[in-house]
């Protein structure tokens, strides 16, 4: 089988995987005086994963193709740290050199756009692209005519450097999107962004609420609205704390069922200083890189670091060079937790592929 052949095989299944049980995930953004802060929660059912730092010029392909039968491919512009649940160029979330953040969170009543001429992706490689190749929100929405989510029930939050933010969603075959005037609330979880906003504004209850999700919203704005410029406690440990106490409802439902955490992973984005904080619950004290620690020339080394390293404060220094066995053992895993059929030697071929790219003309 080719490598093509068993990428396109394996993603839509380990998007189906990667959406289905995530009914708890939320993301925020709000504004200091020093530029934006990004919150993003990551509840799941499983909380392994790698942080993988992404070079800049490399050119990368997709996997579906296109009315014309062409898969999208570019070239990134923008070095970026990643978190990704799945592997190497599978993120669920991340932040760009520029300082573009992107969260994705499970929606379970999307409705895919119709095939046409745009490029076909699941939410990994939208969120990839966009890291890859954009700069500010406004880039984010013109690359939507290019782009169109395949078979992955997820929305987006994005957030830039000047503090703009965009909702990206995909609702009866058409591409949603909130920005400006008509995104008055930064925040979003697995719900549709206009109940969460009919919740705010008259306390509705929508029929479809997974999780709790308009309230977390709710708590999640309600609370970065709260933070003190002039208190003790500095807006990154503000929006950590957001993250593990304001929006935690679907804790005690989800340990009830499954007898496990609900949140994974809380990740702090501090935008303007392009730093990164971040906790989980395999390993609760808190760690932090900066963007600056990082060389995204496309000739350097990529790097990655275990998410639950047991490390402290800054882990810069623990990152290193990208090791192909390990991410195959952690795609491998995540898939056998779901009972996949596919073989070693399929998940060898895909994660080969992608770690495969090289560097752009």
């Amino acid at each position: 089988m080719s490598i093509r052949s068993a990428a396109c095989l394996l993603l839509p299944l380990v998007l189906a995987l990667a959406a289905q049980p995530s009914v708890g995930c939320t993301s925020f953004c709000f504004d200091t005086p020093d530029g934006p802060v990004f919150g993003a929660n990551l509840d799941y059912r499983l909380g392994e994963g790698v942080v993988i730092v992404n070079r800049r010029d490399v050119a990368k392909e997709g996997f579906l193709p296109n009315s014309a039968g062409d898969p999208a491919s570019w070239v990134s512009r923008y070095g970026s740290v990643t978190f990704n649940l799945v592997g190497r160029e599978l993120p669920w979330g991340g932040m760009n050199e520029v300082g573009l953040v992107v969260a994705g969170m499970s929606l379970k009543i999307t409705g895919f756009p119709p095939d046409d001429e745009r490029y076909p992706v699941g939410s990994a490689t939208w969120t990839q692209y966009v890291l890859d190749t954009c700069a500010t929100v406004d880039e984010v929405i013109a690359a939507q005519d290019s782009l169109r989510l395949k078979d992955d029930a997820v929305h987006f939050l994005v957030a830039d450097e000047s503090g703009e933010c965009v909702v990206i969603e995909y609702l009866g075959s058409k591409t949603i999107i909130y920005s400006g005037e008509s995104l008055p609330v930064h925040a979003l979880a697995n719900a549709a962004y206009h109940d969460c906003l009919k919740y705010i504004e008259s306390g509705v209850v929508p029929e479809f609420n997974p999780g709790a999700s308009v309230q977390r919203v709710a708590a999640a704005a309600q609370w970065s609205e709260r933070w003190d410029q002039n208190g003790d406690i500095a807006a990154n440990d503000w929006a950590l704390g957001i993250l593990t106490e304001a929006v935690v409802d679907p804790k005690t439902i989800w340990k009830s069922w499954f007898g496990d955490p609900y949140t994974r992973w809380s990740v702090v984005y501090d935008i303007s200083r392009r730093e990164v904080r971040f906790r989980t619950v395999e390993h609760e004290p808190v760690r932090r890189f900066a963007l600056s620690d990082f060389d995204f020339a496309c000739d350097a080394k990529v790097l990655m670091l275990d998410v639950n390293a047991k490390l402290e404060g800054s882990v810069a220094h623990a990152f290193v060079p990208y090791d192909a066995e390990w991410n195959y053992e952690l795609a491998r895993d995540f898939l056998d937790e779901y009972g996949s059929s596919l073989t070693d030697d399929q998940v060898r071929e895909l994660a080969a592929f992608l770690g495969g790219f090289s560097c752009g003309p």
